[in-house]
């Protein structure tokens, strides 16, 4: 069957497909043509991908982690009552998800629960008895008073925010 816009042969000799073409000169794809467009469309998703691999990879650089959250006004985070002395929990503020831990009555330390090794979620944990912040993903453990790694392949500490008790609660400058 012939496409309407691809009129048949006018001669009925075999026809000569030495670029593995169609039969109708020139309409559709040629089978040469198309390994060629396969075989470009493939070279640029490989330099494409190494390109984004290496934007990620310095996107996720530690060199790249702020150390400290600057600027934004005071935003509630948790209760007080939520928090007790000696406590830590993760919450949900404004879209971002933070590590707050309170080690004195009138003192807490706010963390982005980002890791600084690969950019996993790090989360409240108990590790041999210590309280600490722990990434799933690769084992590093952060400090809950400071954010600093002290186990795992996580160099940077973790981004601080400034944290206050007032109140009732705990507001974070986001």
């Amino acid at each position: 069957m012939n496409s309407p816009h691809c009129a048949a042969p006018s001669s009925s000799a075999p026809q000569d497909h030495h670029d593995g073409g169609t039969a109708c000169h020139g309409c559709g794809t040629s089978r040469r043509s198309f390994l060629e467009r396969g075989a470009l469309l493939g070279a640029v998703g490989v330099v494409g991908t190494v390109g984004l691999t290496a934007c990620t990879d310095e996107i996720r650089a530690e060199d790249n982690a702020p150390s400290h959250h600057v600027g934004g006004s005071p935003t509630p985070a948790v209760d007080l009552a939520d928090l007790p002395v000696g406590g830590m929990t993760s919450v949900m503020v404004e879209g971002r998800t933070l590590l707050i831990s309170r080690p004195a009555e009138d003192e807490v330390h706010a963390f982005s629960a980002v890791c600084t090794h690969q950019g996993c979620t790090v989360a409240p944990a108990t590790e041999n008895g210590e309280e600490v912040f722990a990434c799933p993903c690769h084992g590093s453990h952060f400090n809950v008073a400071t954010g600093v790694p002290y186990g795992g392949p996580a160099q940077k500490p973790l981004t601080e925010y400034t944290a206050v008790v007032d109140g009732d609660r705990v507001l974070v400058t986001l």
